[in-house]
């Protein structure tokens, strides 16, 4: 075989490597660009009081080099950039978020870390529920279960742990709450243990908890993981439906004596007037000397809008209900939603 028909070979190899190479080359980008790389989504509370336009900033000197406007997405914004909540409040720490966008609307002292008292009870119905107890089953109420200040059960009573779980969840009861956690089979460290891996793993990094009551003031965190610990615990049937039970009757197996449990949320029972949707509305009180009188709830307003809002350290058992329903309708009242008209003159003012 010549010299110059050997050139010839090598060049159509050649040129067919190539052409493989592209091809390969093409497809491998087709590929990588059809991949979509996703992380464990973290929810996120936006702060929209604060102001969405960015300053210009310096480059040495005195030069001020622009900023582009900062894009808003499609969030409650206010109806006047001027308005201001007329009320007082008397809780330590405010904050209203618009339960869809995770969008924050008002905020008094957001970043203060409270003790959360019975608030600590969502946390530990979420461990309950992820344990997969019968709750057909049943438990005797033991002398380390009562609690002086939790009225609803007598120790020696026997229940269904359904019905605790009510009577925990409604009535606030300290007592059930200890019962169910005992008769999971962990001990009160390894159940502790379990409610701050929970926080850990929902992100609600600044909550922390030492006993699944809310007696003890080291139970703490900051108000806005607080709201997200109502939205995780809200996510869970069992609990949602429990929370929006105004009243409730628990029988002993071995006593039938009714025990009467009212919900501790007045604005569920209308103890507080209000017009809010009591399929919708969902709370969770707490109150120790410590934290004073806590609140977090869900309140529904029109047009399927919904706020989240929590109160910590009001001054009385009435402030907390009437501070969350007053600062809940100013909210509704002076904020526009995406799907409310009028509100594309607003976005782009």
């Amino acid at each position: 075989m010549g010299p110059k028909k050997n050139n010839v070979i090598s060049k159509k190899l050649s040129d067919y490597l190539s052409s493989v190479g592209v091809m390969v080359l093409g497809v491998g980008l087709v590929f990588l660009g059809s991949v979509t790389i996703t992380a464990k989504p973290v929810e996120k509370i936006v702060d929209q009081t604060q102001v969405a336009q960015a300053e210009p900033y310096k480059k040495g000197g005195d030069e001020l080099l622009p900023v582009l406007p900062v894009s808003r997405p499609a969030t409650p914004l206010l109806k006047n950039s001027l308005a201001v909540y007329p009320g007082n409040l008397s809780a330590a720490v405010v904050v209203v978020v618009d339960d869809k966008s995770n969008t924050i609307l008002y905020k008094k002292n957001i970043d203060e870390v409270r003790s959360l008292a019975s608030i600590t009870k969502l946390m530990s119905a979420l461990v309950l529920n992820d344990l997969n107890l019968d709750w057909n089953s049943s438990t005797i109420i033991s002398e380390n279960d009562t609690d002086p200040s939790s009225h609803h059960l007598n120790e020696g009573e026997k229940y269904i742990l359904d019905d605790l779980w009510k009577v925990a969840l409604i009535g606030s009861s300290n007592s059930a709450i200890r019962a169910l956690a005992r008769v999971t089979g962990l001990n009160e460290e390894d159940f502790v243990k379990k409610m701050n891996e929970k926080a850990e793993a929902l992100g609600l990094n600044s909550l922390q908890f030492v006993e699944s009551t809310g007696l003890d003031e080291r139970n703490m965190g900051k108000a806005v993981d607080v709201l997200r610990l109502l939205k995780a615990a809200l996510k869970v049937d069992k609990i949602s439906e429990t929370l929006k039970m105004g009243e409730y009757f628990a029988v002993p197996l071995n006593n039938k004596t009714k025990h009467h449990v009212w919900s501790t949320d007045w604005l569920l029972i209308n103890w507080i007037p209000n017009n809010f949707d009591k399929d919708v509305l969902a709370g969770k009180t707490g109150f120790i000397d410590q934290s004073g009188y806590n609140f977090v709830v869900r309140i529904p307003g029109e047009k399927s809008h919904v706020l989240r809002t929590v109160i910590l350290g009001a001054a009385s058992n009435e402030k907390r209900f009437t501070e969350a329903r007053d600062i809940s309708e100013w909210v509704f009242e002076n904020y526009i939603w995406p799907d409310d008209e009028g509100y594309a003159e607003i976005s782009g003012r």
